[in-house]
């Protein structure tokens, strides 16, 4: 397939080439999110559920 410049429109090429660079940005961002450690301490906590509960 030959590099043709179309007249109507952009090239389905292009397309494809910005696509997997935004999949490139978005998987290197969220490994950078997923495995980033903090010094400090998380303030996320996992709450236990009550054995007794008053309402």
């Amino acid at each position: 397939m030959r590099w043709k410049p179309s007249h109507s429109g952009h090239d389905p090429r292009q397309i494809d080439l910005l696509a997997v660079l935004a999949l490139l940005v978005v998987i290197v961002a969220a490994y950078g999110y997923f495995t980033h450690s903090p010094n400090k301490p998380s303030t996320m906590a996992f709450i236990v559920p009550s054995q007794s509960v008053k309402w």
